[in-house]
């Protein structure tokens, strides 16, 4: 399974950074390709997560504001 999460507040490599450990921290997160210039994270999960906790997890990563979470 893979969701796209659309979100605001990074601005550099660091930021990515912080998005990607934060998500890596969960067991069912297989991979996470986080792109600050467009602004979102592709996550690549073992089972489903609920958005509710994608979304906490990472505003408590840094100042980030997820917009959107889309299952693909």
């Amino acid at each position: 399974m893979k969701k796209i999460i659309e979100i605001e507040g990074i601005h550099c490599f660091n930021c990515a950074e912080k998005i990607e450990n934060a998500l890596y921290g969960l067991p069912e997160v297989e991979e996470v390709k986080v792109d600050y210039n467009g602004k979102n994270a592709e996550v690549l999960l073992s089972s489903n997560i609920d958005d509710e906790l994608l979304s906490n997890l990472i505003q408590t990563a840094g100042h980030f504001s997820v917009k959107n979470i889309k299952e693909i």
